[in-house]
């Protein structure tokens, strides 16, 4: 069995009875026989934040304990939005509602849908000005935002339509009602494909072919980008026929994105408009970030690319002739209606 699969995380947003709760389901359990993992307890100094969050995304059993602040916070909402991700969401976690959690009435939930709306807009108000390749880690969180806003209105309703108990009858049976759902559900775990298979080690999330969200994004953006804006808003729905077969390959890959290719469009009708080309390589990144295997296929196409005698693709810096474009660390050569060269001029997108 994997090792996430044999853990009883617990997520939970810390400070005043939200964390007198959590520490009383902590020791209930514990007297049991279950040992809780626990980010205080157990992240240790200097530890990763994202990936323990990451690790209780995977979690076979999670309790989550949802309050207001839950409900309100990135890192909260990060692990349970991982978590849904990964499948099996109900049959997973364990929730405890506070009271303060406003869940269970469509206005009220319509309030946490409305406040990261407003964290979104803060971000984008806030970065009006200022130079995109400065702002890699703020794209990053604004995609979160994103994400976050997009699912949280299915994940509330699943949670109020689940008959999870108060927190005062959990209290009373001192949490026995939670213990035997979690010992019911590890007994029904299947055994992991390693046991099954002990030669054949199963690959996990972080063993796939995977390169960093951002990076991928920004080479994505520097081989279809200029291809894009050269076609035009006429001839986007014809780019493919036009592309190098490398280039191609990659366009096929994100023609079925249709957030991607309707911020491509938005490049073709507008190529002089620098923010297009931003947004264009925003939602790249955050395709990748909410999917791994496409993530991991682009990856692939690129390295592909890199074969292609129709593209070069350079790691290093960038070097200048032929009245070309070179977009960041990338540098691309390939001839596109004739007389199309990129790659080679000393002007380096901003992107």
């Amino acid at each position: 069995m994997q090792e996430y699969e044999q853990t009883i995380f617990i997520s939970y947003a810390w400070g005043d009875e939200r964390e007198k709760i959590v520490n009383q389901i902590d020791q209930a359990l514990q007297k049991r026989g279950i040992k809780i993992t626990r980010d205080k307890r157990d992240l240790g100094y200097k530890g990763s934040i994202k990936e323990f969050m990451e690790r209780i995304g995977q979690g076979n059993c999670v309790i989550v304990v949802i309050s207001d602040k839950y409900l309100r916070s990135e890192n909260c909402m990060f692990e349970l939005v991982e978590i849904a991700e990964n499948k099996q969401f109900q049959d997973r976690i364990f929730p405890v509602i506070l009271a303060d959690a406003n869940i269970y009435k469509a206005a009220r939930q319509l309030e946490y849908i409305k406040y990261w709306e407003q964290q979104i807009q803060e971000i984008k108000d806030g970065i009006k000005g200022v130079d995109p390749t400065n702002l890699g880690g703020i794209y990053a969180k604004l995609n979160l935002y994103d994400h976050i806003r997009d699912k949280i209105s299915d994940l509330i309703a699943i949670l109020s339509e689940m008959n999870t108990l108060t927190p005062e009858m959990h209290q009373d049976s001192n949490f026995s009602t939670l213990y035997d759902a979690i010992v019911k559900r590890m007994q029904n775990t299947p055994e992991a494909t390693a046991d099954a298979r002990p030669n054949e080690k199963p690959a996990t999330k972080k063993e796939r072919k995977t390169m960093d969200p951002i990076t991928l994004a920004a080479a994505a953006t520097a081989l279809l980008a200029p291809f894009i804006k050269k076609a035009g808003e006429k001839a986007l729905d014809k780019i493919a026929e036009q592309l190098p077969q490398a280039v191609g390959k990659v366009w096929s890959a994100i023609a079925n994105k249709s957030s991607i290719t309707e911020a491509a469009s938005d490049l073709a009708k507008n190529p002089e408009d620098a923010d297009n080309e931003v947004f264009f390589k925003k939602q790249l990144q955050k395709a990748f970030e909410k999917d791994q295997d496409f993530a991991s296929q682009l990856a692939d196409l690129i390295e592909e690319a890199k074969k292609d005698s129709a593209i070069n693709i350079n790691g290093d810096g960038v070097v200048a002739t032929n009245n070309s474009t070179a977009v960041g660390k990338i540098s691309i050569g390939g001839n596109m209606n004739g007389n199309f060269v990129i790659g080679n001029n000393n002007k380096v997108n901003d992107n």
